[in-house]
């Protein structure tokens, strides 16, 4: 599973508020079932699933083909993408290797270049704030108006982590590939990197529109 950028404070503060609120539902559910059961046996009905739906493809998968994740991930096959029946679903295009273990995929930031370059750098001084170790930041040459590629191991899920982020025409993208490995190994030189090779190929044909 691919790790999101820098997203962990907010997911974690995010559970633990629906942790709370979870068990103080428990709880009040608890305290009226018992002042119940002395009247009368209530069957409660399950809670019902959240429904999902399979989403089309992402236009950035016309973009970024299965023949250019090939060239990173050998034997890439495209990642279904499942969402829930309301709400708007992320732009993104995923790839996955046919045991699960590399991911690919594209998708615009979410912030503007100079505030992810920012971070990047942020995290390359504070690795281990993110649950990473041996974080690194590289400048990419030739590669919209400008670009820099992050490097890092991730100790939890065991995986290394390469991002490429570049700034061409009004917008920002990101192309991460994520690896599952239990020794982390030293990332190629930008020269001969295929992910920002892989951004650079596919830079033409990106959308313009906001």
């Amino acid at each position: 599973m691919i790790v999101r950028r820098r997203l962990f404070r907010a997911a974690a503060g995010s559970l633990t508020v629906l942790a709370c609120g979870l068990l103080a539902a428990c709880d009040s559910t608890a305290r009226s079932t018992q002042s119940a059961a002395a009247t009368t046996v209530t069957t409660t009905a399950p809670s019902p699933t959240p429904s999902v739906r399979t989403l089309p493809p992402s236009q950035l998968c016309t973009v970024l083909t299965t023949g250019v994740a090939q060239r990173i991930v050998p034997d890439a096959r495209f990642a279904a993408r499942v969402g829930p029946n309301k709400g708007a679903a992320p732009d993104v295009c995923d790839y996955t290797s046919a045991d699960g273990r590399s991911t690919l995929n594209l998708t615009p930031a979410s912030r503007t270049y100079a505030a992810e370059l920012s971070a990047a750098h942020n995290l390359s001084a504070n690795p281990s704030s993110a649950g990473m170790r041996d974080v690194q930041v590289d400048t990419v040459d030739a590669l919209g108006r400008q670009a820099f590629r992050e490097t890092a191991y991730q100790t939890q899920s065991k995986q290394q982590l390469t991002f490429v982020v570049w700034n061409a025409g009004s917008r920002t993208w990101v192309l991460t590939y994520a690896t599952a490995t239990s020794t982390p190994s030293a990332p190629a030189t930008v020269s001969d990197d295929k992910v920002a090779g892989a951004a650079r190929s596919i830079t033409a044909k990106l959308p313009t529109d906001k």
